[in-house]
């Protein structure tokens, strides 16, 4: 017996009359063929059984794939909106929406009733930044047990089931951090340490892989404390003040995060120690930008946050229309080192936050 072979897309083509190439701009939603034709094409391709036609499928049913995105709301996620926008933008159809539900910062109990509102609204799938991974984790196995893919993006639940992890690499980029610093103190002197939440995971892993960096290569620099700034220049302004009134000899500040860096400016220009203590912090935001070119800031850190909101809803979309599974189970974006020399030209490669 002969085996039966699959529908190609000239046996659709034949069936209808028309040309391959037509056939193909339809299948893959391109321009150049009326929405009347594009139907007839992706009706036929779905009576013969034309495989892969998941896609075919959700065009002929007009059916709208709707993704959440839970992040906090600093400027940081300006530039991840712009990256997901960039995604949906390339698709050239109606056929995603994604609906960003934000808590002000990272606050676990407004992003786990944020994602219970997702699961209840029935959407298709969910990108989340984690604020405690441990507390999200059960409500990411619920929705992928239900058959929604999750994933998280700039910072990881590695214990759930979620699908995908797509931002930086914490801790090589802690590491990077660490040995800036160190260089830029010569191996001596003494750093206090503020992190924005301590059960953000990316926060927490940025600060122990700093810790065990400058422990091993430059022991004769020295932590002198660790304060959370919860993602706040208050804050910021207010430990790094307090911290110079204690000692004044402080040589050193490292942020785990982007935000908080324009009090932590403040304070040094008020102890009049701005461009004398060495800080290293994390994005490109406009403060970090400003005191870059000031001299405040030594060195940022990007992480390409563009990327991670492309990279989210693709994976997303991926799977809810092709079935396809990312190979690992993390993709990691961009560390780019921005100093005063180098800044106008890494924000002109589009790396701003």
């Amino acid at each position: 017996m002969k085996e039966r072979r699959g529908v190609t897309q000239k046996d659709i083509a034949q069936s209808l009359g028309i040309s391959r190439g037509t056939v193909d701009r339809a299948l893959h939603d391109r321009e150049g063929i009326s929405d009347e034709v594009k139907l007839r094409i992706l009706s036929k391709a779905q009576q013969l059984g034309y495989a892969p036609n998941r896609f075919a499928q959700f065009l002929v049913t007009r059916k709208q794939i709707e993704i959440a995105m839970i992040t906090p709301g600093d400027p940081f996620w300006t530039r991840v909106h712009e990256g997901a926008n960039s995604f949906l933008s390339e698709l050239g159809h109606w056929l995603v929406q994604v609906r960003w539900l934000e808590t002000e910062v990272h606050d676990p109990e407004r992003e786990t009733a944020l994602f219970e509102e997702a699961l209840s609204a029935g959407v298709d799938g969910i990108g989340v930044a984690p604020s405690d991974p441990d507390l999200l984790a059960p409500w990411v196995d619920r929705a992928v047990g239900s058959g929604i893919p999750v994933v998280t993006l700039n910072t990881d639940a590695p214990t759930s089931k979620r699908l995908l992890f797509i931002g930086q690499d914490p801790i090589s980029a802690g590491r990077t951090a660490a040995e800036l610093l160190g260089k830029f103190l010569l191996g001596r002197g003494r750093v206090i340490i503020l992190t924005g939440f301590r059960n953000v995971l990316v926060h927490k892993l940025r600060m122990t892989s700093f810790q065990e960096l400058i422990a091993s290569d430059f022991p004769a620099i020295s932590i002198e404390g660790i304060y959370e700034s919860h993602d706040s220049d208050r804050d910021a302004y207010e430990i790094t003040r307090a911290a110079f009134a204690q000692r004044g000899d402080i040589a050193g500040i490292y942020l785990t995060t982007g935000t908080g860096i324009g009090g932590v400016g403040r304070a040094l220009k008020e102890a009049r120690r701005a461009g004398l203590v060495r800080v290293v912090c994390f994005d490109f935001l406009s403060d970090t930008v400003d005191l870059l070119k000031e001299g405040v800031v030594s060195a940022s850190i990007g992480e390409d946050p563009h990327s991670q909101g492309y990279q989210t809803v693709k994976a997303i979309y991926d799977f809810i229309v092709d079935g396809k599974r990312p190979q690992g189970s993390f993709l990691y974006t961009r560390t780019d080192i921005g100093l005063k020399a180098n800044i106008d030209l890494l924000l002109s490669y589009g790396s701003r936050a």
